[in-house]
């Protein structure tokens, strides 16, 4: 699903003529694999698909998404004629979206701020169990609140970090699902220029 959903998306920004494109994987490190500079072809979908192992098994989310506004600013100021700090970027991170909080809840959410404040557009897509077995949606947290109280129990969406999100179960959606969050996306930026 995650290899499909990448192909959607790549797909999609390349026909919509986007700009640059850069392809990242990431669990505990994250890896470069493929950077703006570089057109994208098929070659580089190949090379994508033989460096994904799956194998990492814990999530750093807040230091991806700090390496990748470092990347994104980077990459906005290799734009030429551009006035950097109006440039709307779009980082889109397909996931589990499971055990986001191992850096602790604050770092993740500072990162989410921060990287909104360097005026990125981040959309989380959530790869879910397609026959809603052990979804995402059934996850359950404690929240404490403190000594000798019984925690609380809520929803893990409830407290997920990330304010734009999508739960994906059928790759077929995608297309249209993303079609809807990119409208909003432009809409957001049509009006801050307002």
């Amino acid at each position: 699903l995650a290899f499909e959903s990448l192909s959607v998306i790549i797909n999609a920004l390349t026909l919509l003529e986007v700009g640059q494109v850069s392809v990242c994987s990431f669990g505990e490190q994250m890896q470069l694999l493929h950077p703006f500079q570089q057109q994208f072809n098929e070659e580089s979908g190949a090379r994508i698909l033989r460096l994904c192992q799956f194998q990492q098994k814990k999530t750093r989310i807040a230091q991806f998404l700090e390496t990748c506004i470092k990347m994104f600013l980077s990459a906005r100021q290799q734009i030429p004629g551009s006035i950097n700090s109006e440039t709307a970027q779009l980082l889109l991170i397909v996931s589990d979206g499971r055990g986001l909080f191992l850096e602790g809840k604050e770092r993740v959410v500072a990162a989410v701020q921060e990287a909104r404040t360097a005026n990125i557009f981040v959309i989380f897509v959530v790869l879910d169990n397609p026959n809603t077995r052990d979804s995402i949606l059934d996850i359950k947290v404690p929240i404490f609140k403190g000594p000798g109280e019984l925690p609380e129990i809520h929803s893990y969406m409830e407290k997920f970090p990330f304010p734009f999100y999508i739960i994906l179960r059928d790759v077929n959606a995608l297309p249209e699902t993303l079609s809807d969050a990119l409208r909003q996306w432009f809409e957001l930026i049509t009006a801050a220029d307002q």
